[in-house]
């Protein structure tokens, strides 16, 4: 991961689905992990910084485990 960062600028949508229908926007399902309801979104972050430093097909399942859990 970089060091000494101050700022990220993360470019998404906002409204979950299905909220994001109602209000036109693009959303995405299952709920994004940056998203403040996800309940698992500190797990699934975790194994995608985990994933990107050591890609593995292996470590795959409990990505997708985690995000459809949130």
């Amino acid at each position: 991961m970089p060091e000494n960062v101050e700022k990220t600028v993360l470019r998404a949508p906002f409204a979950p689905f299905p909220r994001g229908l109602l209000t036109g926007s693009p959303s995405l399902s299952p709920r994004p992990p940056y998203h403040v309801t996800n309940r698992t979104g500190a797990t699934t972050m975790k194994r995608l910084a985990d994933y990107a430093t050591a890609p593995s097909p292996v470590k795959l399942p409990g990505i997708f485990a985690s995000a459809l859990r949130g």
